[in-house]
């Protein structure tokens, strides 16, 4: 601001030199032109992303690049023990019975599929642990020659995780995907 001569000034002296003189240490001028063409600039990005999204994922991207593998979703025999007789044609997934094994062809219910099972995973309200593992669904992805699956038990909250056929992890779940995990396994067409 411009030096001014030392004095009683009223507000409307400070009001009125701010106003013609500067803003912000930039000419008024200046000032309410850029913040213009910045709020435009903001608003014309806004629309842009919004009409260009429609909510969906462009194909060639995702959110979960284990999407991008082949998956396999399968119903489970929870009941069975690993260690009980196994039926003559019964297949076994870590020792559990398979029920209906489906492929994944679409992509966009693979990503379905994998954001359920992180929502119940993120869900998980803690509490105390149960000492069972009785899985009723699994997940199998294939991607850069990895096999990997993750066996979910909502009847006990827990999931375990087997690469390449070695267990190599686990944790908590919550029931919030089972609903999603049902829907798609009743609504697939079974593949072995």
């Amino acid at each position: 601001m411009k030096d001014r001569p030392s004095g009683p000034h009223d507000a409307s002296d400070m009001l009125r030199a701010n106003d013609h003189e500067e803003c912000f240490g930039m000419p008024y001028q200046l000032s309410r032109v850029s913040m213009k063409s910045l709020f435009a600039m903001i608003l014309t990005t806004c629309c842009l992303a919004a009409g260009c999204t429609n909510g969906k994922t462009a194909p060639g991207a995702t959110a979960d690049p284990r999407a991008a593998g082949t998956m396999t979703f399968y119903r489970l025999d929870g009941d069975r023990y690993p260690g009980d007789p196994v039926p003559p044609g019964t297949t076994l997934l870590h020792r559990y019975s398979v029920i209906k094994a489906c492929g994944i062809a679409d992509r966009e219910t693979r990503e379905e599929i994998l954001a359920a099972f992180e929502t119940g995973i993120a869900d998980h309200q803690g509490g105390m642990a149960v000492d069972c593992f009785r899985p009723r669904h699994a997940i199998r992805i294939v991607l850069d020659g990895v096999t990997t699956d993750h066996l979910i038990c909502f009847e006990c909250s827990n999931w375990m995780t087997w690469t390449d056929g070695e267990r190599t992890g686990g944790g908590d779940t919550a029931d919030p995907s089972r609903p999603t995990f049902d829907r798609i396994l009743d609504g697939c067409s079974a593949s072995g």
